[in-house]
């Protein structure tokens, strides 16, 4: 018999007719709020990577052992684990597994394998170990723990059926789990159902997460632990979601009432994304960073998008154009900005997921964009310095209407 304690761890047209159209450039300022930077792990000692797999490791007894052999391994493999020595680790427990016939040493060594691959990026090898332990050892205490870090790369991976389903199985373990593990369970789950379109079951599933959050106080001081960020991102994917169903085109009567409350939405998902980056997790970072400069992207589409009004004159229309062009360019800028610092956060931390190959791509496009902004307001026949005139002008006969 073994006995092991073992801790695991979002009409024609007066003079007058440029004004409730020009005022259609003025509200972006709504939107224009200070644009949170990706977080870097590295410039704290908060900094967590979620695709790292060193542990603290709680002390463990271990007794009993049918052979000297198996208890030294067992050590050895652990104390590989403790200092980084994946390949190491890795090979010890997978050699444990073979040997040992006790279900808790084996459901051990198998966890602990998994956090080993973790650790050397092998990230299918710890999928299969984690997946071996839910299946062969649900009664097995570590199981929860392994039903947590799958949880976690079926998100880094973006496997929003499986994070579901293995969500489930986490939550299933009912009072058998921490606080800590409940909240992130909830918000897996509520991840993996924003994701996949169930926006109605996700949103119950993140206020679980919340209600909890703020229940304990978790995060309200401090850079809040790493289990909140995904709450956090799933809260934001929501609110981008909202968000973006606010449509500008086609140009409704009440306009400056529909941008404004798009722009709000923007603004409400990127402080749940910024909650994320908090958290000083590059993933997390990475995530949350490229979603906010998409937001402010899409944005600026949409409204390169709204037509001029109809039966204006040829010059009429190259103001209208140019006075979008040149205040809405802002967008672009404030997206750019968050792509490069997406970008630099995965140079100083190595992270390698697909969120940040979608930020150098953005990154790219962005500086594109910016250029082409630049030229295509350069063939009208208005000079910025006059359209930034004609738009003060606006603003001032706006203050002064009753």
């Amino acid at each position: 018999m073994v006995t092991i304690r073992h801790s695991g761890m979002l009409s024609r047209p007066s003079k007058a007719w440029i004004l409730p159209w020009l005022a259609m450039a003025l509200p972006v300022s709504a939107c224009g709020g200070t644009t949170p930077q990706p977080q870097d792990p590295s410039s704290g000692e908060e900094g967590q990577s979620s695709g790292a797999a060193t542990q603290q490791l709680d002390r463990m007894v271990v007794a009993g052992y049918s052979t000297s052999e198996l208890v030294t391994d067992f050590e050895s493999a652990r104390s590989y684990l403790l200092v980084d020595k994946f390949e190491q680790a890795a090979k010890a427990f997978d050699r444990l597994m073979k040997l040992a016939s006790d279900p808790e040493l084996i459901a051990l060594a198998t966890f602990d394998s998994g956090l080993a691959y973790e650790g050397l990026g092998q990230r299918e090898r710890a999928i299969e170990r984690f997946e071996t332990l839910a299946e062969q050892h649900p009664k097995q205490g570590v199981t929860k723990n392994a039903l947590v870090r799958l949880t976690r790369l079926y998100g880094y991976l973006e496997r929003w059926l499986a994070l579901e389903k293995a969500a489930d199985q986490l939550l299933a373990r009912g009072a058998d789990l921490p606080v800590m593990n409940l909240i992130e369970g909830h918000g897996a789950k509520g991840l993996a159902l924003v994701e996949q379109g169930k926006l109605k079951a996700g949103r119950v599933a993140i206020s679980k997460a919340q209600a909890l959050i703020d229940q304990h106080g978790f995060g309200r001081a401090g850079a809040p632990p790493v289990q909140l960020a995904q709450v956090a991102f799933a809260d934001g994917e929501l609110r981008r979601i909202d968000s973006e169903r606010i449509k500008l085109t086609p140009v409704p009567p009440n306009f400056i009432e529909v941008l404004e409350a798009r722009c709000q939405g923007l603004l409400d998902a990127q402080h749940a994304y910024t909650e994320a980056m908090r958290s000083r997790d590059s993933h997390w970072s990475a995530m949350s960073g490229y979603r906010v400069g998409q937001l402010y992207h899409q944005l600026h589409r949409e409204a390169m998008q709204i037509p001029p009004p109809e039966g204006v004159s040829l010059k009429q229309q190259q103001l209208f154009e140019a006075a979008m062009r040149l205040r809405y360019r802002i967008l672009l800028e404030k997206g750019l900005k968050m792509m490069v610092g997406t970008v630099r956060i995965g140079k100083r931390t190595g992270e390698d997921s697909f969120w940040i190959t979608r930020a150098r791509e953005a990154q790219r496009t962005l500086e594109q964009a910016l250029v082409d902004e630049k030229a295509a307001l350069s063939r009208t026949p208005y000079t910025e310095e006059e359209i930034r005139a004609a738009l003060e002008k606006l603003k001032g006969k706006k203050a002064a209407t009753p």
